[in-house]
């Protein structure tokens, strides 16, 4: 009887380390991905010309970045609203436009310089990575998306599509939203990133 159960506890104990094994192969194997994504992406977003478009039910969202200068077009699709942001980081100048209205600001600018995701907005830390990678609603997966090889995460009711080549979000979805982004590199000129002309608009004194 002592022996059969020693046996039996050897391979619970067995399968246990399988399983084990077979885990931290998991893990390991989305570890390696989230990394690359996160890599792939700090590479892509920190490049000086690129441009992309972003479209949601309610929003578009239109930006041009070259040589350190942001713009960033807003439009609501309701036609409430209608924004410009134009950032110049060599100078620090930021300008901040109601388009509808013809006012401007020099307060303000620009917060968020490429559209973010639940999985590129991870803050680089390893153990911060880690944690992701050991969740079990976690879900990696492969996928084409616009003829583009894509990495697909999803978490509860978030899924993204995120391109293996650049690191960036193509496409997302949550509950209350679904998002498509095109993206293009050193195609923006000097007019694409100019200032918007000040004489169009009224100065909203601060």
């Amino acid at each position: 009887m002592e022996k059969k159960k020693m046996k039996m506890w050897k391979k619970i104990l067995i399968c246990i380390c399988i399983i084990l094994v077979i885990v931290a192969i998991i893990v390991l194997w989305r570890y390696n991905i989230l990394t690359q994504i996160s890599q792939k992406n700090e590479i892509s977003s920190s490049k000086l010309n690129y441009t992309y478009y972003s479209e949601t039910e309610d929003l578009i969202m239109e930006c041009w970045k070259k040589d350190n200068i942001w713009k960033v077009h807003l439009v609501q699709k309701t036609g409430e609203g209608d924004m410009t942001f134009w950032q110049n980081n060599n100078t620090g100048e930021k300008l901040t436009f109601w388009n509808s209205a013809k006012l401007y600001s020099t307060e303000g600018g620009i917060l968020t310089l490429s559209p973010a995701g639940l999985t590129i907005t991870l803050p680089d830390e390893s153990i911060t990575r880690l944690t992701m990678a050991v969740t079990p609603m976690l879900y990696i997966g492969s996928k084409t998306y616009e003829d583009k090889e894509c990495y697909v995460t999803k978490i509860g009711k978030q899924e993204e599509f995120i391109e293996k080549e650049t690191g960036m979000i193509l496409y997302s979805k949550s509950e209350n939203e679904e998002r498509k982004i095109t993206y293009e590199f050193d195609t923006v000129t000097d007019g694409d990133v100019a200032k918007p002309d000040l004489s169009q608009y009224k100065l909203i004194e601060e």
